[in-house]
């Protein structure tokens, strides 16, 4: 009540003299000169590298982000576990960490061209396939980076990839590994199995009172209301406000007359090419290269077909397996040789002849040409209102995002003056837990706010909340509903129906285990499921993948020992409900590698190989963080 009373009535003027009188000691001296406790706010330090709690958060909000949107339509809260996730971003980071350290470490750097050539190929900085300044520039400033501190990461990223590369690179698959996976992947056993259901038991099943009290005291925390929050708020998205922006034809045009480069196509030509490559400099080397590229020149012209010839003879693996084609050709695109000779030749279907080029002599031939063109005004009309929506909302979003921020911090007890200055409509999401919530309450950014000792107990505005790209909402509780502890009487049906099943499940799980003995004894499935009256499905050869016998069934069976010369493996498995299976291995039979031709052998060498670079990267890993010194302060991650 004393912040809530400081912040209606000290002016801004006086409390920003109060701010810098506070602040200039802690400034000068530290937090430690006033608390004795810990400074560490850190959620985790790597070899005394810190880990903050906001980059964590935004890890975390990005990792969240990733998988609502590969979940799609689908998605619901409950889905994601928010304790492992979280768990599983800190140890991205304390990953991430130690490869920088080890790059550093190691010296890996990674040059201006080497840096250009990568961030030409971001799909997101590209329009029609190639690299566009203006959406370099458009995209870097909707996610507001800064060029500078966007290649600095991103030439940090490419360090980190030569080290794993340098890692990974090295792992290879043999063909005696391969013969072992073959076998253990082809494996068969054969399974027969005998089914025993819950539900029968289920009918029978009694419960007490002094049961029902009993686990009720038990579990009391199990039937507890969860305290619910009604929030309104407030939403700023930026492809909302794009939405809304309208440009006339004049505008559209001023925008084309700029861009114009970018829309103009030089002239292109589509060729073929045969590369004889010249190994090394040795003069001999060279003049045998060119013997060669000549006898196919004369073949050529004698009426030979050009892709076949490719196919047999061109240097070029690129290309060769495609005829040597080589596609359309813009002038600044490739070598300059080979360009001055490909728009040398005068009409379709002609030869340019030996090309000397710096690795070897080319044979080219000329299959198109298409002339130097300009898409018109009509054509791109469409993305140029697209980008100038997206530039005007851009603008927008970032000076509402000021008042935004303002409005909400100058009138903490309500919404009303944000609404009616930036004309965003109060909206309200309902039944929000510290778990769960629909709309923008899914999002655990929201939640964490919402539950907040500013927002619910002191009954502020929240601070602009990111929950996507360039999209915000501002937050206050509207209504709060605490925790109950449920009745007894309320909860009763839930608890006998739940004793019920415990005791359905106990008794298939006796029947179960009485099965099984039966069955190491030495007695035949057939009649031992006959004797308890239960379903027995005759065993049959089943690979690792089959769908005809239940998982939970197919999983243990295969997880068991073989079985041996006289007596079959027998054991159970807990089916759904709490229905029971006991199976029994009779026999198996090892997988080979008849059932493989030649091209997936390497197929399957090549995934070996690909599952082994893996596994070296995850224990180059595994060793850094076990030479590392790594502290989790798991105090400072917020739930």
């Amino acid at each position: 009540m004393v912040i809530q009373a400081f912040r209606d009535n000290i002016p801004k003027w006086l409390t920003g003299i109060i701010l810098v009188l506070i602040i200039g000691p802690f400034a000068l001296w530290g937090i430690n000169s006033y608390f004795s406790a810990s400074t560490d706010t850190s959620v985790a330090k790597v070899n005394g590298s810190e880990i903050s709690p906001q980059d964590f958060q935004q890890a975390y909000q990005r990792r969240y982000e990733q998988m609502q949107q590969q979940l799609g339509a689908s998605f619901k809260p409950g889905m994601i576990d928010e304790k492992q996730l979280r768990q599983e971003v800190l140890r991205q980071l304390v990953n991430s960490t130690l490869l920088d350290q080890q790059v550093a470490k190691q010296h890996y750097t990674i040059g201006n061209a080497e840096l250009v050539a990568a961030v030409q190929q971001i799909p997101a900085f590209q329009v029609d396939g190639k690299f566009s300044t203006q959406a370099y520039q458009a995209t870097l400033t909707a996610n507001g980076l800064t060029a500078a501190a966007f290649e600095a990461r991103e030439r940090q990223d490419l360090a980190v990839t030569q080290l794993q590369n340098a890692v990974m690179l090295s792992a290879f698959a043999t063909p005696q590994q391969l013969e072992i996976s073959q076998q253990v992947q082809g494996e068969e056993r054969e399974i027969g199995y005998i089914t025993i259901a819950a539900a029968p038991y289920l009918k029978a099943a009694t419960v007490s009172d002094q049961q029902i009290a009993a686990y009720y005291q038990a579990h009391a925390k199990q039937f507890v209301t969860p305290e619910k929050l009604t929030l309104a708020y407030v939403e700023l998205d930026e492809a909302q406000l794009a939405k809304s922006v309208s440009a006339t034809d004049e505008q559209l045009q001023a925008l084309y007359q700029q861009q114009l480069a970018t829309f103009s196509q030089g002239e292109a030509r589509e060729a073929q090419h045969i590369l004889i490559a010249v190994g090394g400099k040795d003069a001999k080397t060279d003049a045998a290269a060119e013997v060669r590229a000549a006898d196919i020149l004369k073949r050529l012209k004698a009426g030979a077909d050009f892709a076949t010839l490719a196919r047999q003879y061109s240097d070029d693996a690129g290309s060769a397996a495609n005829g040597g084609n080589l596609g359309w050709v813009t002038r600044g695109s490739t070598d300059k040789s080979f360009e001055d000779a490909l728009f040398g030749i005068p009409k379709v279907g002609d030869l340019a002849g030996l090309v000397k080029l710096a690795g070897g002599y080319d044979i080219i031939k000329l299959d198109g040409t298409r002339a130097p063109s300009t898409k018109s005004f009509a054509d791109v009309r469409g993305q140029l209102l697209a980008q100038y929506q997206q530039k005007k909302a851009d603008d927008e979003y970032f000076a509402l995002g000021d008042q935004l921020a303002n409005l909400a911090y100058e009138h903490p007890d309500s919404l009303q003056a944000v609404s009616k200055q930036l004309n965003l409509p109060i909206q309200t999401v309902s039944d929000v837990t510290r778990d769960s919530g629909s709309g923008i309450a899914a999002n655990p950014a929201v939640r964490q706010k919402a539950f907040s000792d500013e927002v619910l107990t002191q009954g502020n505005n929240s601070d602009p909340i990111k929950i996507g790209s360039n999209h915000v909402v501002v937050i206050r509780v509207q209504g709060h509903v605490p925790s109950t502890q449920e009745s007894l009487a309320s909860v009763r049906d839930r608890i006998v129906t739940t004793l019920r099943q415990q005791q359905a499940t106990l008794q298939a799980q006796t029947i179960a285990a009485q099965v099984q003995a039966a069955l190491d004894s030495g007695q035949s499935p057939a009649q031992v499921a006959a004797r308890y009256q239960l379903e027995f499905t005759a065993g049959k050869f089943v690979g690792r993948s089959d769908t005809s016998v239940p998982a939970p069934v197919l999983s243990a069976a295969f997880a068991a020992p073989l079985p041996g010369n006289k007596a079959p493996q027998a054991g159970v498995a807990a089916l759904a409900g709490g229905d029971q299976a006991v199976y029994v291995v009779t026999a198996m039979k090892a997988g080979g590698m008849s059932g493989l031709n030649k091209a997936q052998r390497i197929a399957e060498l090549q995934q070996l190989t690909r599952a082994n670079a893996q596994s070296e990267f995850f224990a180059y890993l595994e060793t850094l963080r076990q030479h590392a010194k790594v502290k989790i302060n798991s105090a400072n991650i917020q739930e």
